[in-house]
């Protein structure tokens, strides 16, 4: 075989494996799945909220479990000329009774990412195109570092030094209420354990659903119901001996 021929014949090849390694083109519509924009379709979740409070009996953790709904009832263009939804959340005890409700809520989608807006606080929950890996920050809009809430009488700051990555794409998934889903996205927002703050929290999402899951646990502690200040001895306890203050948070789909 001639060397020209020889030349040319390689170049062919290796066009050839190019063109294998290169990924088609993304279809956003598929991103976007992941945060639907649809008016009047209600999504119901269970929500297993827990709340410390110190008490003269010590540390106290109060459950509660409940319904919540959640619809977008209204589009309308935002000040900054993107169009928004407006959503409305209801809440009610287990297994019927009164809807009661809890708050209002903003949904924005754009090219690049997706927004919810609780409590005048914006949160950046996807940005796209979706890869696994990929980090924001998702409290762009606010100082997580001032954002402090009340919670079971105490201040506490839930919010602070939350990292927003994709941890996994297009994995099946049974929820806790036994609801099976062949593809999710599961989005990191923390995981800290601090000597006296610990953070950890995700959210879960499907295409076409939306979020279909969401945790939050925001515990702190200053050590001294637990040991008297004493550092040493507070460091080797499980959180739930030495918290003295914050929230656990469960929301997952039911229908």
């Amino acid at each position: 075989m001639s060397k020209p021929l020889l030349f040319s014949l390689v170049l062919f090849l290796l066009a050839g494996a190019c063109k294998e390694k290169t990924a088609p083109p993304r279809d956003p519509a598929e991103d976007f799945s992941f945060f639907p924009l649809l008016l009047n379709q209600p999504t119901f979740y269970r929500v297993d909220s827990i709340v410390l409070f110190n008490t003269t009996r010590g540390i106290v953790y109060d459950t509660v479990r409940l319904e919540a709904r959640e619809t977008l009832v209204e589009s309308f263009t935002d000040p900054d000329g993107q169009e928004s939804f407006r959503g409305e959340r209801w809440e009610r005890r287990p297994g019927g009774g009164p809807w009661r409700f809890r708050q209002t809520y903003t949904l924005r989608r754009t090219a690049a990412r997706a927004i919810r807006t609780d409590d005048n606080r914006s949160f950046t929950k996807l940005v796209f195109p979706i890869r696994n890996g990929k980090q924001w920050d998702g409290h762009a809009a606010f100082d997580d570092n001032r954002s402090t809430i009340t919670v079971g009488g105490e201040f506490i700051e839930p919010y602070i030094d939350w990292n927003y990555r994709y941890e996994a794409h297009n994995e099946p998934l049974t929820l806790p209420t036994g609801i099976s889903l062949p593809q999710t996205l599961t989005v990191r927002q923390a995981d800290d354990d601090l000597l006296i703050r610990f953070r950890r929290a995700y959210e879960r999402y499907a295409p076409g659903l939306g979020r279909v899951e969401r945790f939050v646990d925001a515990r702190d502690t200053q050590c001294r119901v637990c040991c008297g200040a004493d550092t040493g001895q507070c460091s080797d306890l499980p959180w739930n001996e030495k918290a003295e203050k914050g929230f656990i948070l469960h929301e997952v789909l039911i229908d």
